[in-house]
């Protein structure tokens, strides 16, 4: 399963964070760093475990820090 960038985003615009925030996002700088707080974090992982029928574990929450990694994660579990 392939998954974009633009999904990615999209998904985070429909949990209610922040548009700019979402637009200026770098997919391969942890978001921690870029302004997604630790609420919009869980929230994200929730929408994205919803949305590709995965299941993110806490230990792999630890490891997910870019929508690169994510994207990389959910391809490996599809």
């Amino acid at each position: 399963m392939a998954i974009s960038i633009a999904e990615l985003k999209e998904l985070m615009l429909q949990i209610g964070m922040d548009k700019q925030l979402v637009a200026e996002l770098d997919p391969d700088s942890p978001l921690a760093i870029q302004g997604v707080d630790s609420v919009d974090c869980p929230a994200f992982a929730v929408a994205l475990e919803g949305k590709y029928n995965v299941t993110i574990s806490d230990s792999d929450s630890l490891r997910l820090k870019t929508l690169n990694n994510f994207i990389a994660f959910v391809e490996r579990a599809a």
